[in-house]
């Protein structure tokens, strides 16, 4: 998965009464952790699943059904996403929009949904899942989740066979 881009020199996104934020985002783009947790409710570090790098959490309780996160990124028609992941077999961070079109978030300046885990290796269930409507793709509580918890979700069974988790 060599074509994931770090941008480390974007200003946080967030204004307030005192003008824009000075942070400098790496991972929580558009907004710096502190901000993130203000305006989504959500931060990003470690994954409590092992070997998963960095995991999504709740800094709020959701209630079943509300809608977490946009998941955000790059729109390529599936033969562009095909093209460009050839030799990545796990497909990276693309999720189908419809049949034609995927959103690529393998850029870590698409937002921090791309950061939700697997339940897989959790111990547990998802607690949260993807739902589309052809135009945009959300991480939806499937369950009350509680501040703290990090948010599972079901990468469906394609990944999980490319995983060897089947």
């Amino acid at each position: 998965m060599d074509k994931h881009v770090v941008e480390v020199t974007r200003q946080c996104a967030y204004y307030g009464k005192k003008g824009r934020c000075r942070s400098i985002t790496t991972i929580t783009h558009p907004f710096c952790a502190k901000h993130t947790k203000k305006m989504l409710g959500l931060s990003v570090k470690p994954s409590k699943v092992k070997g998963a790098g960095y995991g999504l959490f709740a800094e709020k309780d959701f209630k079943k059904g509300q809608k977490i996160v946009e998941y955000t990124g790059e729109i390529l028609t599936q033969d562009e996403y095909d093209e460009r992941y050839l030799k990545d077999d796990m497909g990276s961070y693309g999720i189908s929009l419809t049949e034609e079109l995927v959103v690529d978030a393998a850029r870590t300046d698409s937002g921090v949904a791309r950061y939700a885990c697997d339940f897989h290796g959790s111990g547990g269930m998802n607690n949260a899942d993807y739902e589309d409507n052809g135009d945009t793709i959300w991480i939806v509580a499937v369950r009350k989740i509680k501040a703290g918890e990090e948010i599972y979700t079901d990468y469906g069974e394609d990944m999980h066979e490319a995983l060897g988790l089947e």
